[in-house]
């Protein structure tokens, strides 16, 4: 059960991660206070509703034993030549690790955290379409 933590850990913090980046964009780059408070509404969202077991997931943290890190130093695929392509894989890592929070929130029995995360990705589906809009109508 504590790898199946650990998984949801990463997962967590990737995708808050990622949502910050996003809204550091919103916030700093586009200065754009709409988007911006709709970044910051589903980063508290998911933190929110991973309260109840943040305690488990940080116990079940191994960041030295992770051999991630290791194997993204060694690939070099993830460079980005501009802000949309910025944008683009921080929605998609936003996408994925919440998908992957979902399914592993059932098989440890939390479906109704599962529920509450499903919410979160489909408003981040939301935010990237309203993002792709205003870069758009924005010229930007």
């Amino acid at each position: 059960m504590q790898k199946l933590y650990r998984i949801l850990d990463v997962n967590v913090n990737r995708a808050s991660e990622g949502i910050r980046v996003v809204e550091d964009l919103f916030r700093f780059y586009f200065e754009n206070e709409v988007l911006t408070k709709e970044c910051r509404i589903i980063r508290h969202s998911l933190r929110k509703t991973m309260k109840e077991i943040d305690k488990l997931l940080i116990e079940s943290r191994d960041a030295k034993g992770d051999i991630g890190l290791s194997v993204s130093q060694k690939i070099k695929n993830d460079s980005k030549e501009s802000v949309d392509q910025l944008l683009i894989s921080n929605f998609k890592r936003i996408q994925e690790a919440v998908r992957c929070i979902e399914e592993v929130l059932k098989v440890l029995g939390h479906y109704n955290l599962s529920k509450d995360m499903e919410n979160v990705r489909y408003q981040s589906y939301s935010l990237e379409k309203d993002i792709s809009v205003y870069l758009k109508t924005s010229g930007t």
